[in-house]
């Protein structure tokens, strides 16, 4: 039998009732993290059947503090108990606005403006449906400004061996450089204060501001003294140089005037101010009057070049050539490279004997050098040849002019070979050594061993690089007039 059903409700087809199920908010946590003070270690000795073994136990000790610094790192997270939380919204005390962000920690520097303050921080998370925790975690931290610290850059004054009694002596310009940190956030360094010799007489530069060059000193002695100070108005602690109670620095700092147009740089310590600065000093008082210019030392220690170029470029500035002359060990010319040039660029000349031949010097030109003498003697009687400047179309000597060895040179020495020259600038070979004499005499030819270079720039002095002991190539006793020919022709 059949029965119809068309017209029988279907149970299936009933409405169902709608859902009361809403979107439940996600919660939010927060916390900040301390470092522990102190970490103790616990070995203890143990023992089963099996045997004996060791048990280690790490206990990380920490106090809370009462205060903290305005660097503050802190950490959050969300739960969503229906989903999943998607990102958060954080604000502190002292903004009105939110800011969202997908990360869960952060690095934050307090706008402390006072010795203390509190500071409130809110963090709420957000879901993957809208919804923002009603709660936001809070946390308040009690923040205590820290004072800046401050120290001189490293190496910007000269050191000292085991003795610091000595003192440091400088031309009339002199920069200090230094460091400053604070554990707040160097954004709170307001501002740097400095003196020189009168503390009551203080210079303002703002909080980034990391060096200052003083010149026009007058030639005595002084004390350089400088300070940091943060919003908060805290000052680090009150530096000086020089500082008694520093072992690595010198003791006492000094100024002296430059005398006359010549630098006269003594770099051969084993000379120890003995018959080579005799011979350069017995050629300048002839040539400009006796004591008429400057001699320095320069050393490792406190008579070292200058720290800052700035310095180096004002010492050469005071005079119009600068006479450098090196025999034993590592000769200073890498640490016054930049000045150097710098110097010539503006119009200054520069004399160097040197034994070593360095590519990289930008106040010459040489590409390569080539050891003349590998067994490290080369004898007396040599003779140099002085070419002639002012001819350009081919290689003329100047008899007058002409140098000869006058000792056993018992050191290494090399010629050298033009480098690649910049647009404008010029070098040429000065001095060249005779053709060898015999199969003791290592080199072809007459090897260059003085060149004359100009830089392109416009207003450049010129610059004569004499890779032998200039000092024992007196045997002609023509050293002088040799000297003013380079000092007083050439040079001018």
């Amino acid at each position: 039998m059949l029965v119809a059903c068309e017209n029988l409700p279907n149970p299936f087809q009933s409405k169902l009732p709608e859902s009361t199920a809403s979107n439940r908010l996600p919660d939010t946590h927060l916390f900040l993290n301390f470092q522990p003070d102190a970490i103790d270690t616990v070995i203890t000795e143990l023992a089963d059947t099996t045997g004996t073994y060791w048990d280690t136990t790490i206990t990380y000790i920490r106090h809370l503090p009462d205060t903290t610094t305005s660097r503050q790192v802190l950490y959050w997270w969300g739960e969503d108990p229906d989903g999943e939380v998607v990102g958060y919204f954080y604000r502190w005390n002292f903004q009105s606005e939110w800011t969202y962000t997908t990360g869960e920690s952060d690095t934050f520097y307090l706008p402390l403006q006072e010795m203390f303050a509190e500071f409130s921080f809110e963090v709420k998370s957000v879901d993957n449906a809208n919804g923002v925790d009603a709660t936001p975690a809070h946390l308040v931290l009690p923040v205590a400004n820290q004072p800046p610290i401050i120290r001189f850059a490293d190496g910007s004054n000269p050191s000292v061996g085991t003795d610091a009694n000595v003192e440091e002596v400088s031309f009339p310009t002199r920069t200090f450089v230094w460091s400053v940190s604070d554990l707040d956030g160097a954004e709170t360094v307001n501002h740097i204060r400095w003196a020189l010799d009168d503390t009551t007489q203080w210079h303002i530069v703002p909080g980034n501001v990391t060096s200052v060059t003083l010149t026009e000193l007058s030639a005595d002695y002084h004390t350089f003294f400088v300070q940091a100070i943060d919003t908060a108005g805290a000052k680090s602690e009150l530096i000086t140089y020089p500082d008694s109670s520093d072992n690595t620095t010198a003791n006492g700092w000094r100024v002296r005037e430059p005398v006359g147009d010549i630098l006269l740089v003594d770099d051969y310590e084993l000379d120890n101010a003995g018959p080579t600065r005799t011979f350069y000093r017995d050629i300048i008082d002839s040539l400009y009057g006796t004591g008429n210019y400057t001699t320095i030392e320069v050393r490792d220690g406190v008579k070292a070049m200058p720290y800052a170029v700035n310095d180096q470029v004002a010492m050469f500035g005071y005079f119009k050539t600068v006479i450098w002359y090196h025999f034993s060990n590592a000769p200073h010319l890498p640490s016054a490279d930049g000045g150097l040039r710098t110097f010539m660029d503006n119009g200054g000349n520069v004399f160097v004997s040197s034994l070593k031949v360095d590519p990289n010097y930008t106040f010459t030109s040489a590409d390569s050098a080539h050891v003349l003498n590998p067994t490290g003697r080369m004898t007396s009687g040599l003779t140099i040849h002085f070419v002639d400047p002012s001819v350009t179309d081919s290689v003329h000597y100047l008899p007058e002019l002409e140098l000869k060895t006058s000792a056993l040179i018992s050191r290494r020495v090399s010629s050298f070979s033009h480098g690649v020259l910049d647009f404008g600038a010029t070098s040429r070979d000065l001095f060249v050594l005779q053709a060898p004499r015999n199969s003791n005499d290592n080199w072809t030819g007459n090897p260059a061993i003085a060149q004359l270079f100009q830089s392109g720039e416009t207003l450049s002095g010129q610059s004569v690089y004499f890779s032998l002991p200039f000092h024992l190539c007196k045997a002609n006793n023509n050293m002088i007039p040799v000297m003013d020919y380079i000092l007083n022709q050439i040079f001018h």
